[in-house]
């Protein structure tokens, strides 16, 4: 009778163990896809140019969190938290990402939202004198502009064609990397691309030690506005 019940606790306990390992692999998902997406370009040359990626290295428990453009556009309308628009291919993003990370571990900050710009905005080039849309935004960009319209500045985009000339697309343009820190609704504060390089310095280059003490500066002020309070995306925050 004992052997029987030792072999039902062992039982219950694997069972327990793997539903507990199972949700941590859920809960952990994220974190790891985008350790994987950044780390998976390290030191390799970037598509149809000369330039090679730095080398990142993302914690496993990292605090990234995937949305969509709809529910970015939510959370800056109705909720509180810190939003992260980047790519994995970004070289500016690629210096910021490792310093948020660790500014959000220092404030305690479990969960910075990430919203993947890779196929978000469209893409225009210049064909025979004229502007042409070459690539389709996602459905939902233009709310999302519009949700961040008072910090995206006055300028419109512009493309030039080879020779100089440029054409306006008459829209606003999310520059990456770009951070907003969303407060009840409200954007509190907002920080695009990173800090003022060196001399001869480029964006393909590490940070120094320096440049890093600048974006962690910029990253906290991100944060202390919004109180470290964050809320799911089911809820609204009072």
């Amino acid at each position: 009778m004992e052997k029987k019940n030792i072999i039902i606790i062992v039982i219950v306990l694997v069972a327990l163990i793997g539903t507990l390992f199972a949700i941590f692999l859920l809960n952990n998902n994220d974190a790891i896809k985008f350790k994987k997406e950044y780390e998976s370009l390290n030191n390799t040359k970037r598509e149809g140019s000369d330039q090679t990626y730095h080398e990142v290295s993302i914690p496993k428990n990292n605090p990234m969190k995937y949305v969509s453009v709809k529910q970015a556009t939510d959370i800056i309308k109705n909720k509180t938290g810190i939003i992260y628009f980047g790519g994995n291919w970004c070289p500016w993003c690629r210096n910021a990402i490792p310093v948020l990370i660790k500014a959000a571990k220092e404030n305690e900050l479990n969960k910075v939202y990430y919203v993947d710009m890779t196929t978000v905005r469209n893409v225009w080039e210049v064909k025979d004198g004229k502007l042409i849309k070459t690539q389709k935004e996602e459905t939902g960009y233009y709310d999302l502009l519009k949700s961040l319209d008072s910090v995206l500045g006055k300028e419109t985009f512009k493309v030039k064609d080879e020779n100089g000339k440029e054409y306006d697309t008459k829209e606003k343009r999310i520059y990456l990397p770009f951070v907003v820190a969303v407060k009840d609704g409200k954007i509190a504060d907002s920080h695009v691309g990173t800090v003022e390089l060196d001399e001869n310095q480029t964006a393909y280059d590490k940070l120094t030690k320096n440049q890093e003490k600048q974006l962690t500066k910029v990253y906290n002020k991100l944060i202390d506005s919004i109180n470290n309070a964050t809320c799911n995306l089911d809820e609204k925050c009072s």
